[in-house]
């Protein structure tokens, strides 16, 4: 049985993990097919949240997928919203201004 992704990447992401034990042929197998599986329902899920207004799916439809849907919390840190500089620099001047008032306050 072929698969899309290379074992020997898979292999060497189970192995940067510390409580991985031996990695048979079977459990490499399993484990890069159940990768595509989960990366084509992803995939399949944002686009199906997009395809109504575009037919291009986009790094930000992935993020909003993540962001709104509380079973893949987990990837809140890999694949997290993009933010403009502008709004980064709103962000920290309202961060700014509560500390400094914070302070009066004290």
């Amino acid at each position: 049985m072929e698969t899309e992704l290379p074992h020997t990447r898979i292999r060497t992401i189970m192995k940067s993990s510390l409580d991985t034990g031996q990695i048979t042929n079977e459990v490499l197998y399993l484990m890069t097919k159940s990768t595509e599986m989960f990366i084509k329902h992803f995939t399949k899920e944002a686009y199906s949240n997009v395809k109504k207004t575009t037919n291009i799916l986009k790094y930000e439809h992935l993020a909003n997928l993540v962001q709104n849907n509380e079973n893949l919390e987990f990837l809140l840190q890999i694949v997290p919203q993009k933010i403009t500089v502008k709004n980064l620099q709103g962000l920290l001047k309202q961060d700014e201004s509560s500390e400094s008032s914070s302070e009066e306050d004290n």
